[in-house]
């Protein structure tokens, strides 16, 4: 068995708990629990908010399973995780507040390391063509429909504040993660202005968003309301230019 083949059997020997031939099981043993407490550690770190909520015996449980079935994939810990928001909703289905918490958790460590983007001025939101305008966003905005009230939760958490009781919200309102400058942030929306992201992000243009808004609002709101939208997300350097 040459290196290369030596050093897959043990790597595949320590996911699966066992200990590979010509090794010494008791320090096999000493490896494979240091290996699983630095996984345990990163899980912990990424979603600190998380672990705040759940408690530690069930985040470490939830984690405990998690590492059994997710082998670390990067050659950098910080994207270690990535599916932990999802195996948090398919453990706590009737929670929504849990994976909601969990996602905030981790998108806003993802922005603070996401790429760089240069967002344009809300003196540069000029078009001449408003109708036909599509809107780019920096690369570390993300957006989701939210079912519960998590984002006041996690605000408490942060605070240290006692967290208000689990809500279910109004039908429609989102969340968004984004980061301004060198400081990740995170905003609740309204039905409306999640109904604006949702288009924009697929692609839609300004007046196909003007559309959507005029089928439940008359014209003077679909105005405020897309135009209140763009502004906003302008002014929090959320957008990094117009394509025409």
């Amino acid at each position: 068995m040459n290196l290369r083949e030596r050093q897959h059997a043990f790597a595949v020997a320590l996911g699966m708990g066992a200990v590979p031939e010509g090794v010494d099981a008791h320090g096999m043993a000493v490896y494979a629990n240091n290996y699983r407490a630095q996984l345990r550690a990163c899980l912990r770190e990424a979603y600190g908010k998380t672990v705040l909520w759940l408690g530690d015996d069930a985040f470490d449980a939830n984690a405990s399973r998690y590492i059994d079935r997710h082998k670390p994939s990067s050659w950098t810990m910080d994207a270690y995780g990535e599916y932990f928001v999802q195996w948090l909703e398919n453990a706590y289905p009737a929670d929504a507040e849990v994976g909601e918490l969990a996602w905030l958790d981790w998108h806003l460590r993802r922005a603070f390391s996401g790429p760089d983007a240069q967002p344009m001025e809300v003196h540069d939101l000029v078009a001449d063509d408003w109708e036909n305008v599509e809107i780019d966003f920096v690369p570390t905005l993300r957006f989701r429909p939210m079912l519960s009230n998590a984002v006041a939760i996690w605000r408490a958490l942060a605070d240290e504040t006692p967290p208000p009781p689990v809500v279910i919200v109004d039908a429609g309102v989102g969340a968004r993660v984004w980061r301004q400058g060198l400081s990740p942030r995170f905003a609740s929306m309204t039905a409306d202005e999640a109904t604006c992201l949702d288009l924009a992000l697929a692609g839609a243009s300004f007046g196909e968003i003007c559309a959507a808004l005029g089928r439940t609002h008359d014209g003077e709101q679909t105005a405020r309301i897309a135009g209140g939208c763009l502004g906003a997300w302008t002014a929090e350097g959320m957008i990094r230019g117009l394509r025409r």
